[in-house]
C-alpha cells in the first residue's frame, strides 16, 4: 500500500513538472500592417520600440510569407494548410456570407487544448460566423472576446456592408456568444486590457495559448477609415500627410499594446517561459478597398496581390532561450508553419497531412530554412505564384492598382522625427528585458540596416502577368520584382510553372460564391452581425 501511494505521488510530481515546462505561447497579429510601418525595418517615421526590442533580443523574420488576404491567411495559420487546399482562398469573408473554415479541419487551439493548454482568443476571428459550429468556442478556444468578421469601428464596434439596397450596419463585438454592449473605449486599448486580464487570471499550473488578433491598423468604416485617440494623433505631428498621421497613431497604440502584454507576462512571472510571436496577417492596403494609409515601400504591391508587398509581411519570434547574437533570420517561413512550430514547442508530434513545416530548430540554430517552396494561389481572383529558392514566378490575372509601387509619398515628415534612442529607452519592454538579463545593446540596432530592403526600381520595365503571360523574378537579388527574367531563364520558368500547375490541380474551390444573405440582416438579430444559418441545410 505504501509503495502504491509513493508511486502515485511521484507520478503526479513528474506529470506536474512536465506540464510546467511546456512554454506559454502568445501570438499577436496585426491587421493590414505595411512592411514600412515598423521601425525595426528601418522606418524613422513610425517608431515601434516595443516591437523592435522583441526583434533585437529574439529573431526578426526577414522573409516571412503569408497569404495576401486576411481570411485565407488566418485559415492557413489555424490549419497549417494552404488556403487553396481547404477552399478558403480568395476574397475575405463578409459578415453576410454563409461560409466558414470547414469543421472537418482540426485547428491549432484544438491541438493545444488536447496538450493541456488554456486557449484564449482576443480580437479578430474572420474564418466563419454564419453558423454556431464555425465560432471560436466550438473550435477549441476556451474563450473569445472580440469581433468575428473582418473589422469593426474602433469606438462604436460596428461594421458597415454595402448591399444593393444600400448600407447595412450591425454591431460586431462579442464576449463569447453574447454581444458586448457594455464595452467602451478605443478598441486597441480594449483588446489589450482583455488580454492582460486573461494573463492575470491564468492558472500558471497550465500552459497558456493566447491569440491576440488586433483590429489595428485595419481601416474602419467609411468615411472615418483611420481612427486613433486625439492625443496620439498629436504625438505624430511630424508625419506630413493627415491620413498617414492618424495611421501612425494607430500603429503607436499597437506597439504600446505589445509593451503592455510583455509587462503583464513579466508581472505574472510567465515571461521567461513564454514564446511570443508578432506577425502581420498580410501586407498593407495603401489604396483601393479598405485602404488604411499603410505602406509596403519599397516592395511591390499591396494586400490582395501576389507580389511581395502583399505576401511578404512583418514577423518576429521571441524566446528567452534564444542565445546567439544573430537576431535576423532570413530563411523562408510561411504562415502555415506556425501550427507545426507551436506543436513542436508544446512537445507534440507534428501532423503529416499539413503543408506547414516545423522550423523551430532552423530558427534557433541555423541560418537557412528547410522550406524552399511557397505557393500563393487564388482561383477566385485568377492569379497564382510560386517561390522556389531564389526565384518567384507570378501568373494569371492581377489587379493593376494592387500590383504597383505605392507608399513612397506617405514617407514625408515635417521637421525632425522623435528620437529613436529615447523611444526605445522609455518603452516598457526595454525595462523588462533589462530586468530578466536581456538588456538592449547599441549594436542591436544594426538589425534595422541589415533587414532593410534595397532595390533599383526601373518602373518602365515592369512585367504584369495575365492569363497568357507569366513573370519570373530573382527575389533575392531583386526583392522589388522589377526585372522579368522569364526570357533569360526559360528552363527555370518552365520547371516552376509545371510545379505551380500541379499545385493548382489540388485546389478545392470556394464552397459558395460571394453572396449577401438576407437572413443575415442585423435588424433581424437585435442589430448585431451574428449567426443566421444554423437552420439551413
Amino acid at each position: 500500500m505504501y509503495n502504491t501511494i509513493l508511486f502515485l505521488i511521484l507520478n503526479w510530481i513528474v506529470n506536474a513538472s512536465t506540464q510546467q515546462k511546456s512554454p506559454n505561447i502568445v501570438l499577436i497579429i496585426a491587421d493590414d500592417l505595411g512592411w514600412d510601418d515598423v521601425s525595426f525595418h528601418g522606418s524613422d517615421q513610425i517608431l515601434t520600440p516595443n516591437i523592435d526590442l522583441l526583434a533585437y533580443s529574439g529573431k526578426a523574420l526577414g522573409r516571412y510569407y503569408t497569404h495576401c488576404i486576411c481570411t485565407p491567411s488566418r485559415a492557413a495559420l489555424l490549419t497549417g494548410k494552404y488556403a487553396h487546399r481547404i477552399g478558403m482562398q480568395g476574397y475575405p469573408l463578409t459578415n453576410s456570407e454563409d461560409r466558414g473554415l470547414p469543421t472537418t479541419e482540426k485547428i491549432l487551439p484544438q491541438y493545444l487544448k488536447e496538450l493541456g493548454y488554456s486557449t484564449h482568443l482576443v480580437g479578430k476571428w474572420h474564418v466563419g460566423q454564419s453558423r454556431t459550429e464555425y465560432l471560436p468556442m466550438q473550435r477549441g478556444f476556451d474563450s473569445h472576446f472580440g469581433h468575428r468578421g473582418g473589422y469593426v469601428d474602433y469606438y462604436e464596434y460596428t461594421l458597415d456592408e454595402t448591399w444593393s439596397t444600400g448600407e447595412v450596419t450591425g454591431f460586431g463585438l462579442f464576449r463569447n456568444e453574447t454581444p458586448a454592449w457594455d464595452v467602451e473605449g478605443y478598441l486597441t486599448d480594449v483588446y489589450t486590457e482583455e488580454a492582460k486580464s486573461v494573463i492575470k487570471l491564468h492558472d500558471v499550473n497550465k500552459p497558456l495559448f493566447l491569440m491576440l488578433a488586433h483590429n489595428a491598423p485595419h481601416a474602419a468604416n467609411y468615411p472615418s477609415i483611420v481612427q486613433a485617440p486625439p492625443e496620439d494623433i498629436r504625438s505624430m505631428k511630424h508625419v506630413e500627410l493627415t491620413g498617414r498621421r492618424t495611421y501612425a497613431a494607430m500603429v503607436k497604440k499597437l506597439d504600446e499594446s505589445v509593451g503592455e502584454i510583455v509587462e503583464a507576462l513579466y508581472k505574472k512571472q510567465m515571461l521567461e517561459n513564454t514564446v511570443i510571436v508578432f506577425i502581420a496577417d498580410n501586407g498593407g492596403m495603401t489604396s483601393g478597398v479598405a485602404m488604411n494609409f499603410a505602406s509596403n515601400w519599397p516592395l511591390r504591391g499591396l494586400k490582395m496581390s501576389p507580389f511581395e508587398g502583399g505576401v511578404r509581411a512583418t514577423g518576429l519570434v521571441w524566446s528567452s532561450s534564444f542565445n546567439n547574437s544573430n537576431h535576423l533570420w532570413n530563411g523562408f517561413i510561411h504562415v502555415t508553419d506556425w501550427l507545426p512550430i507551436f506543436l513542436r514547442i508544446a512537445g507534440s508530434e507534428v501532423p503529416l497531412d499539413i503543408n506547414g513545416v516545423d522550423l523551430w530548430d532552423d530558427i534557433n540554430t541555423k541560418d537557412n530554412s528547410r522550406r524552399d517552396e511557397i505557393y500563393e494561389i487564388d482561383d477566385y481572383t485568377g492569379f497564382a505564384a510560386i517561390i522556389s529558392q531564389d526565384f518567384k514566378l507570378v501568373s494569371g490575372q492581377v489587379t493593376l492598382e494592387y500590383s504597383n509601387y505605392q507608399g513612397e509619398n506617405l514617407r514625408g515628415m515635417i521637421g525632425d522625427p522623435p528620437s529613436y534612442a529615447d523611444s526605445v529607452q522609455k518603452s516598457k519592454t526595454y525595462r523588462i528585458l533589462k530586468n530578466i538579463g536581456k538588456p538592449f545593446k547599441k549594436e542591436d540596432v544594426n538589425l534595422r540596416r541589415n533587414i532593410r530592403v534595397k532595390c533599383n526600381q526601373e518602373i518602365d520595365k515592369i512585367c504584369y502577368p495575365d492569363k497568357n503571360k507569366f513573370c519570373l523574378y530573382n527575389i533575392k537579388e531583386d526583392p522589388c520584382e522589377t526585372n522579368d527574367l522569364s526570357a533569360t531563364y526559360p528552363d527555370i520558368a518552365e520547371s516552376m510553372l509545371k510545379r505551380l500547375h500541379i499545385e493548382i490541380s489540388k485546389t478545392i474551390p470556394r464552397t459558395v460564391p460571394l453572396y449577401r444573405n438576407p437572413e443575415s440582416l442585423p435588424r433581424l438579430h437585435n442589430f448585431t452581425w451574428t449567426t443566421f444559418a444554423d437552420n439551413f441545410k
